[in-house]
């Protein structure tokens, strides 16, 4: 499947109980993995960068 022009596709590596953590999350939200990884993301982006706009 494609992705948008606008998106990357990109390989990170963290640790296990980090995964297995966000997964229980995006299993309670009925989200998925990358969306919550995703939020993390620009979560940590807002709090370090707050006048970056999206």
């Amino acid at each position: 499947m494609p992705i948008a022009e606008s998106k990357t596709r990109t390989i990170i590596t963290i640790d296990k109980n980090d995964k297995k953590t966000l997964e229980q999350i995006a299993k309670q939200q009925d989200r998925s993995f990358n969306y919550i990884a995703n939020q993390a993301i620009k979560d940590y982006i807002k709090r370090n960068m707050p006048d970056k706009e999206d």
